[in-house]
């Protein structure tokens, strides 16, 4: 597996690496360390703006031998790359180049307003991005469990393929999670009608439930041989809200989510539950693509 890690040297960026030293991967994952630095326009050129430029090159270079020195025992081969331009742009074409299948970045970077839970950066790589996505967030000893969201679409079952491939411990706990989600009520409806249209979404989220109990099952059998405990679990309500409340469960170190869900528009990059999930939840989270996704 080709790994591509993009640092800026910022704390976030420092946890991702930190995290990779323990996320599991097939033996002789490749990794490529990917710095980047917007050089803002300068107007004059004279010897003072050649010399800030010269240092955030330089700060750059130093962060990448820096993740590379960090994960030496990790990776047998490992190579670094310096680039300039906006790092959303960059970070996804090094990736396309590379023939990256996995990028790892922390959730914000140098410049993220503090609080934010996720930087543009983050958000920007994950959503153009033709390869799996990693976003780490927080820290953890170990890796001991990850919850994966399924919905019954082609790229929640490749999100369980993903991750089934792994090089999991037999202790790793796997949560299937699906999310039964029922239609809105209408504000309209006609006092009359009520009763009706309520009969109608709750055959509409039976039949969804059903569905799920099969994805699940599905799910479910892809990781038979590889670990001891797959728990499965459907609830109904709103996926971006199920998913990140059963992603707080202590036992959950990682979100695992397909790049898009049942319905979404193939114009669109990333899936609004994948993006909602991404953005609130407090774990890493893996958005698992293709390159079709």
């Amino acid at each position: 597996m080709r790994v591509l890690l993009a640092t800026d040297g910022s704390e976030d960026a420092r946890a991702a690496t930190a995290w990779l030293t323990r996320f599991p991967l097939p033996a002789g994952a490749e990794l490529r360390v990917v710095s980047v630095v917007n050089v803002p326009v300068a107007v004059l050129d004279v010897p003072p703006v050649h010399e800030f430029h010269k240092s955030l090159l330089d700060e750059a270079q130093r962060a990448a031998e820096a993740a590379r020195a960090a994960l030496a025992l990790r990776f047998r081969a490992a190579e670094i790359h310096v680039a300039e331009g906006d790092a959303r742009d960059v970070i996804a074409r090094a990736a396309e180049e590379w023939r990256a299948e996995l990028i790892v970045l922390g959730a914000r970077g140098l410049g993220a307003v503090a609080g934010a839970l996720l930087g543009s950066v983050s958000l920007g790589v994950a959503r153009h991005a033709r390869c799996s996505v990693l976003v780490v967030k927080g820290g953890t000893a170990r890796l001991r469990g990850a919850l994966v969201a399924i919905d019954g679409s082609p790229h929640s079952e490749l999100a369980a393929a993903f991750l089934a491939r792994l090089p999991l411990d037999s202790a790793f706990l796997v949560r299937l999670l699906g999310v039964a989600e029922p239609p809105r009520y209408p504000a309209t409806t006609p006092a009359l009608a009520a009763g009706l249209v309520r009969q109608a979404i709750d055959q509409i989220v039976k039949e969804r439930r059903a569905a799920l109990e099969q994805a699940l099952a599905k799910a479910a059998a892809v990781f038979a041989a590889v670990v001891k405990t797959v728990e499965r679990q459907i609830i109904v309500g709103r996926p971006v809200d199920e998913i990140v409340e059963a992603a707080a469960r202590p036992d959950v170190d990682l979100v695992v989510v397909g790049a898009r869900g049942l319905g979404a528009l193939e114009r669109i990059l990333l899936g609004s539950v994948s993006e909602g999930v991404l953005r609130h939840a407090d774990r890493p989270v893996l958005i698992v693509k293709t390159a079709a996704s």
